[in-house]
Formats: C-alpha cells, sequence, structure tokens
C-alpha cells in the first residue's frame, strides 16, 4: 500500500482543485492507496476548503504536524503547548505589530490581531478564517499552534527570528513569504508522516510540496515538488511535476526503492 501526503495551498490547490487532479486522486485511492493532506491550516479552516473543492481523503495532518485525524475525524496524534509558553507567546505576539495573529488549539481558532485591510478580509475569506470565541479556547488551556500573518516581508522576518532565538522548547516555520506558524516542540510535517506510514504500515511513502514549511517532509522521504514550487524547495525535490496526474502516474510506475518507507 501506498501512501501519498500533501501540502494543500499551491500545491494541491492552486487558486483551485482541478477536476483533473481529483479523479487521479479517486483512481490512487480506489487501488487502495491512502492519501492526505499536510498543512499549516487547523482541522476546521481546512476542513471548509477541503469540503468546498469535494476533496476526499483518509487522513488530514493539521497546523503542521501538530494533530493528525483520520476520515472519521478520529484524532490520532496531537501535541499541545505547555501553557504557560503558550501563555507567553501570546504576550509577545501583543507585542509585535502583525496583521493578522491567532492561536488554535488544532480545530478552533481564535485571532489575536486583525487590521481592517482590504486585503486581510479578502485573505481570511480564502483560508477560511472563523475565529471561535478567544476564552473558550484559553479556558481549555489546549493550546496547539500560533500562526502570524504579514505584509512586509522585513516583519515576517523579524517575527520568525524573535521566536527562533528566545525560545528553544518550540517548533517556528515560514510558510511562503507572508507567514509565520509555531508548533509545540519536535513537531513537524515529516514527523507526522512517519506516523502515517506507520499507522497505515505503508510499503511506500510520497511526499509534495512548495514551500519552506514542507522542506522537511520532502527531504525525509525523497518527496517532490509542484512546478510552482519556490527554487529552494525544487533544489531538494526528487523530481517536479506539473500537476498530480502527472505525479500519480509517476506513482503508479515507480519501480524504484527510493520511497520504501523504512519503518516496515
Amino acid at each position: 500500500m501506498k501512501i501519498l501526503a500533501t501540502d494543500y495551498d499551491n500545491t494541491l490547490k492552486r487558486k483551485k482543485v482541478t477536476k483533473q487532479d481529483l479523479a487521479a486522486i479517486d483512481k490512487f485511492r480506489r487501488e487502495g492507496n491512502k492519501f492526505g493532506i499536510v498543512t499549516g491550516r487547523s482541522i476546521n479552516m481546512i476542513k471548509t476548503s477541503l469540503n468546498y473543492f469535494h476533496v476526499k481523503y483518509d487522513f488530514i495532518v493539521g497546523i503542521n504536524g501538530g494533530i493528525i485525524l483520520d476520515d472519521q475525524n478520529n484524532i490520532l496524534d496531537y501535541h499541545l503547548f505547555d501553557y504557560q509558553t503558550a501563555l507567553a507567546i501570546i504576550g509577545d505576539l501583543y507585542d509585535l505589530n502583525n496583521d493578522i495573529c491567532g492561536f488554535c488549539d488544532g480545530i478552533r481558532y481564535t485571532r489575536l490581531a486583525f487590521k481592517k485591510k482590504p486585503f486581510n478580509f479578502i485573505r481570511a475569506f480564502v483560508l477560511g478564517l472563523r475565529a471561535s470565541r478567544r476564552r473558550k479556547i484559553l479556558k481549555t488551556e489546549k493550546i496547539a499552534s500560533f500562526f502570524i500573518l504579514n505584509d512586509n516581508p522585513d516583519q515576517v522576518k523579524r517575527v520568525y527570528d524573535h521566536f527562533t532565538n528566545h525560545y528553544d522548547n518550540i517548533s517556528v516555520f515560514l510558510n511562503g513569504n507572508d507567514i509565520v506558524d509555531i508548533s509545540a516542540k519536535d513537531v513537524s510535517k515529516s514527523a507526522a508522516v512517519k506516523f502515517i506510514a506507520d499507522y497505515y504500515r505503508a510499503d511506500k511513502v510520497y511526499t509534495i510540496g512548495d514551500s519552506m514549511n514542507d522542506i522537511d517532509m520532502i527531504t525525509a522521504f525523497n518527496g517532490f515538488a509542484v512546478s510552482t514550487a519556490e527554487d529552494e524547495i525544487k533544489e531538494v525535490a526528487e523530481a517536479v511535476f506539473n500537476d498530480f496526474k502527472e505525479l500519480i502516474d509517476y506513482i503508479d510506475n515507480d519501480q524504484s526503492d527510493k520511497h520504501l518507507w523504512k519503518g516496515k
């Protein structure tokens, strides 16, 4: 059995998810393989988009590996911040001048800041940013991820450097040119895919992405990049594909041992 784990934004969804890609994924799954999404989004945010584009899946990895669900919404793995660390991060985020930032429990998210710029309203709609009440999440003391969005690349770097340099018990990810994601320590997309590979007892594992927060799962599994990926991703990718039909055709005919799951 083969596993295909893909990033979502700008990888599977590039403006939209095409009917050709959906058909290729459906064929892949009907042949007894497992297909899933590995994203920086929270579960509610990614499900909103998957439902809109009619994407069927066997698993979802949310918040860069912080939470894993199967297709029946069972939580397979879940990583939370130490609550005092989470409160310290919230304090830092209030001091930093971000366009949009917030946190989530893995499923729901809430905002800490939202500058009322026209593009921010568009971005919130596209990403499915439907906020829960902050107090509801804080009351549970379950915080699994933070996200920060900024239009200014210098501010993005400042935020990334701040959390990378001031904390040694968290994981910090650059997601494209305008997003920083923060998760609990040792959380990563590659660790989540390894969990999935063991859980489903995979024979072969394939990964694909486009951005810096995908690089660990690409290098760990000799993975791939989409043709619109950042140059740094293409440089480390085993191959570059234009769409998922092309990718899955390759997987169907792959006779190499490059993608054998070593955990078997």
